[in-house]
């Protein structure tokens, strides 16, 4: 699995910089184009009872994963979505996932249903995973733009208007209507497989935000917890 690892480096700012950060997508070295049309992503973020996945980010674990479920569009749109296990081993990183085929979520879906379909697309192995990672802890949804180097060997993605809805209350359905406030920030990240590395190393990323730690389930957990 670490021959498909990726290195990706992340750049935060506040949302009123969003047109200085376009600006630099269009002139920097590395001849992005625009690789195809932005769209919405939407995320459930599952966790242990005891944050486990949150704490070992916190304490710089590692060797560390985060269990999302991620699908595309509208929070009610017919769009199927997958689970994914995002690993992380030292700097780099790699996913598994699974396609949800059966799971539709609407305002009427509860947590059991949703958990239940989860589980049955998934493989033994990362079922019992699963088992000890079901508790959902935030939806966040967020419009992201995406561009690639014309080599093909860089994605760069553009993510902004960022929400976050807390899902730590132990009711049977989804909280998807009552958002918690938070900063108002954009992320830069700049991704490319492993076997690039000195390849990407001679291009210089002169925009002029300092490379940072960013996980957007960190940065909700810390919203809807006022840490």
């Amino acid at each position: 699995m670490l021959n498909n690892s990726r290195h990706e480096l992340k750049f935060t700012t506040f949302a009123t910089n969003y047109h200085f950060v376009k600006n630099w997508i269009r002139t920097n070295n590395l001849n992005l184009y625009k690789e195809f049309d932005d769209r919405k992503i939407n995320n459930i973020y599952f966790d242990t009872i005891n944050y486990d996945s949150y704490k070992s980010n916190i304490y710089g674990i590692s060797s560390r994963s985060k269990i999302r479920y991620r699908w595309y569009g509208n929070f009610f749109n017919k769009n199927l979505g997958s689970l994914e296990f995002k690993i992380k081993r030292n700097i780099y990183g790699f996913k598994e996932r699974f396609r949800v085929k059966n799971l539709r979520i609407d305002i009427d879906t509860d947590w059991s249903i949703i958990k239940k379909e989860i589980k049955n697309s998934l493989s033994i192995k990362y079922q019992n995973i699963f088992n000890f990672n079901c508790y959902p802890k935030i939806i966040n949804q967020f419009d992201r733009e995406y561009f690639k180097s014309r080599n093909g060997k860089i994605r760069v993605t553009l993510d902004k208007s960022i929400k976050i809805y807390d899902q730590r209350m132990g009711v049977k359905m989804p909280n998807f209507f009552h958002k918690t406030f938070s900063q108002n920030y954009i992320v830069v990240e700049v991704k490319f497989d492993r076997g690039d590395r000195n390849f990407f190393d001679n291009y210089s990323i002169d925009l002029p935000i300092k490379a940072s730690k960013n996980s957007k389930y960190i940065n909700a957990i810390r919203a809807v917890t006022g840490i």
